[in-house]
């Protein structure tokens, strides 16, 4: 599986996005869109999510493998294994946003839900690194999580099942019912993850020499009002070692001091890439360790573990 990775990585870090016809959270979010139906019931939320993900989740991670040329087929699988992970998307967008003008406005609402047409600058920086952080855990550290435990298949139902809990997860009066199963799918799937990211990021900033002393990231879990119990793991850390407020409007504030400011997203930035280094080189490690003697089995023991 490590060719599978570095060769999903490579695509992703050289090309970005793949067309949408090849990619499969397209495909269930269409398939949940149909199906989505106000104040329905806890069941016919478990019927939906089935439904919008079952059929993608075999056309897209089981499929593949029974491509009869090794070369076409490790190909197929590390470009829909990058399907279930954005890095460069994700880190140019925060990237360009540094500036925090109108055009870091529209750039961040691309990967936030919040309205942030008539926000400060603070604000939009803000957004900017929580999303960073929180995209960390859900949008690549956890799929590839799961790539390690269950192969692509695994990475492919972190990434569908985040989609649904996207499509239908909200806690409104209208869908409660029908997107409880979609959400609790998610935090479990997300649960190890947010917490492995949490502390990679905590050793990344004593490596980087960014941890503030009084920033308590541990303090701040404590007193947090983030709802979600994973999401509060790397918004708090990312507050606590940049030595910042963060905040949603109406809905809660992390940390102490004034909001981030471009210097402040700038140093996000270094602690992204650095605990994804981190990550990265724990997940190879831990992979060659369990399944590296298949390396010198080769052609059946490569095979296999593809």
């Amino acid at each position: 599986m490590l060719p599978i990775l570095f060769l999903a990585l490579a695509i992703d870090l050289i090309f970005g996005e793949p067309p949408i016809y090849i990619h499969p959270v397209v495909y269930t979010g269409k398939i949940s869109e149909k199906l989505i139906k106000p104040y329905k019931g806890y069941t016919y939320g478990v019927i939906i999510w089935f439904i919008s993900i079952i059929p993608v989740e075999i056309a897209f991670s089981i499929l593949p493998f029974y491509i009869p040329i090794f070369l076409v087929k490790l190909i197929v699988l590390a470009l829909f294994l990058k399907t279930t992970f954005s890095i460069r998307m994700l880190y140019k967008i925060v990237d360009r946003s540094k500036e925090l003008d109108n055009n870091a406005r529209n750039l961040v609402q691309q990967i936030v839900r919040r309205d942030l047409s008539n926000v400060s600058p603070g604000y939009i920086a803000s957004a900017a690194i929580e999303s960073l952080f929180e995209s960390l855990v859900d949008g690549i550290i956890s799929p590839l999580f799961w790539f390690l435990i269950l192969g692509l298949p695994g990475a492919m139902l972190q990434r569908l099942a985040n989609t649904m809990d996207s499509m239908v997860g909200y806690k409104t009066k209208e869908l409660y019912k029908e997107g409880y199963f979609s959400a609790k799918v998610d935090t479990i799937m997300n649960y190890i993850p947010a917490r492995l990211a949490g502390l990679l990021m905590i050793i990344a900033g004593k490596l980087l020499g960014i941890k503030k002393e009084e920033g308590n990231p541990f303090k701040f879990l404590k007193d947090t009002q983030i709802e979600s119990i994973n999401a509060r793991y790397p918004i708090c850390i990312a507050s606590a070692l940049l030595g910042v407020k963060l905040e949603k409007k109406g809905y809660y504030t992390v940390g102490e001091g004034s909001l981030p400011g471009k210097d402040d997203i700038e140093k996000s930035l270094k602690l992204f890439k650095l605990t994804l280094i981190l990550f990265l080189i724990i997940l190879s490690t831990v992979y060659y360790s369990l399944y590296g003697f298949a390396l010198f089995s080769y052609p059946y023991g490569i095979i296999k573990f593809l």
